[in-house]
């Protein structure tokens, strides 16, 4: 979604705002988001039932209930039982009735859906994964995943869907064909958005019977193509001591105090022999010194399991303001089998007033082109290639074990030109600038000894 389209969007839905706030001034923000998700699935793909839900008025709820089970993803998520709009008090069928007329007054909703998980994410979440990821993030995943028709894509931490989403439509327009999608997440709220969500366009998804918490779960019944996913990865109550000899810890146990390399092994072991995933962890996990941390990073280079990563510039998560990076990891042949692809991207996208940071733009498809080609998922064309643009490194295994295993991109990024003078958008300090030549003084170092057979 463009910035254009977005001040766009922000201003036709204001009248449903106003009503969706009054709305919240009666019941809980997951009560009366699930009720606006089911008044937009209605007004986009049930014309009958919409008719049926306008007329409604002074039974309210109760028409909405009933309209809702009557459909596929209502009866598969209450099972025909009734639903919360048919027990709400009269102030709350007021403030629905005045939703749904609002609604009903839109030229379309094509961007509603999309509109109201923004909302919620920038209004209500609460951290620790209450969030949604965004549109332009998620196309961001399915662009570097890159999809293909018939493969099985896979996010064990689905959260509203977008991922999943995207990697459909990546794959109808790049390859002619639809993938087969299946998701999890560990909260019912995110289950339910999920399942609306992809109904509403139209995708069909394995969602499983229940709620799942992954990580304790264990493996899929049938291993995945494409892993896509963005996980709560900072969490210290993952199952640490519950799954000390998890066989999924090949690379090493994961330390207690974050699930980054515990979700990293998992979607690994979930992957078939020749499987790609792009998952999202915080910048911590590329460069931690602690000893699993560590061992895990080095078995994943020595391995040749991670095929690059992407520094993703701040804010553009509404829970956060802590660094995150996408993990390109691959089983099975590539090319470059012995380099890592880094991008140090923190500087691209673009910043709007009241949306904050939005990843988008001709560099941000120039960085999905240069990782398809890298993983020969498309021709290389001579602009693909990742010397062509100052914020793209291939880097060797030498290397890299060189700098001890610190896996951050703009270390790598920065050793093929001059040291920056700036670092998320500031200019560097005279004592940064210091420390960067220093680290570069290091490798080189390093390199040298190497050179020389390890003799000092």
């Amino acid at each position: 979604m463009t910035m254009r389209k977005l001040g766009q969007d922000t201003l036709a839905f204001r009248r449903v705002w106003r009503a969706l706030d009054q709305l919240l001034l009666a019941v809980d923000a997951n009560t009366a988001y699930r009720l606006v998700y089911q008044v937009i699935y209605l007004r986009s793909c049930s014309s009958a039932g919409w008719s049926e839900v306008v007329r409604g008025a002074g039974h309210i709820g109760q028409t909405l209930d009933t309209v809702w089970l009557r459909t596929r993803v209502g009866q598969a998520l209450a099972g025909r039982r009734a639903t919360e709009a048919g027990r709400l008090s009269a102030q709350v069928h007021a403030a629905l009735e005045w939703l749904i007329a609002e609604v009903d007054q839109l030229e379309t909703v094509d961007g509603l859906f999309g509109a109201c998980l923004d909302r919620y994410s920038t209004r209500h979440s609460k951290g620790g994964g209450d969030y949604y990821t965004p549109d332009d993030v998620a196309q961001l995943f399915a662009g570097l995943a890159a999809p293909q028709a018939g493969e099985r894509v896979r996010d064990p931490a689905c959260g509203s869907g977008r991922l999943l989403r995207a990697a459909a439509h990546w794959a109808r327009a790049h390859s002619g064909g639809d993938v087969q999608l299946s998701g999890a997440d560990i909260r019912h709220q995110a289950r339910y958005v999920a399942a609306v969500h992809l109904a509403l366009h139209g995708l069909r998804v394995e969602l499983g019977e229940d709620t799942v918490d992954t990580l304790r779960t264990g493996l899929s019944d049938t291993p995945a193509d494409v892993v896509i996913t963005n996980p709560p990865v900072n969490m210290s109550d993952w199952g640490h001591g519950e799954l000390d000899d998890d066989p999924r810890w090949f690379l090493g146990r994961p330390p207690r105090a974050n699930a980054n390399f515990a979700w990293a092994q998992h979607i690994l072991a979930d992957l078939g022999p020749v499987g790609r995933a792009v998952v999202l962890l915080s910048s911590g996990a590329a460069r931690n010194t602690n000893v699993a941390d560590t061992r895990i990073r080095r078995a994943l280079v020595e391995e040749g399991l991670i095929v690059g990563i992407v520094a993703l510039p701040a804010g553009l998560f509404p829970h956060t303001r802590s660094g995150t990076a996408l993990w390109l990891l691959r089983k099975g042949d590539r090319p470059h089998a012995d380099e890592i692809l880094f991008a140090d991207a923190r500087q691209l996208g673009t910043r709007h007033q009241t949306a904050g940071r939005r990843f988008e733009g001709a560099d941000v498809d120039r960085l999905i082109r240069i990782f398809a080609a890298w993983q020969g998922l498309r021709p290389m064309d001579t602009s693909d290639a990742p010397g062509t643009v100052s914020w793209c490194r291939a880097v060797s295994r030498e290397d890299v074990i060189a700098a001890d295993y610190d896996l951050t991109p703009a270390r790598h990024v920065q050793q093929q030109s001059s040291v920056p003078s700036v670092q998320d958008g500031h200019p560097l300090s005279p004592r940064d600038e210091l420390h960067l030549r220093l680290e570069q003084s290091v490798v080189a170092r390093s390199r040298v000894i190497r050179a020389l057979g390890g003799r000092a």
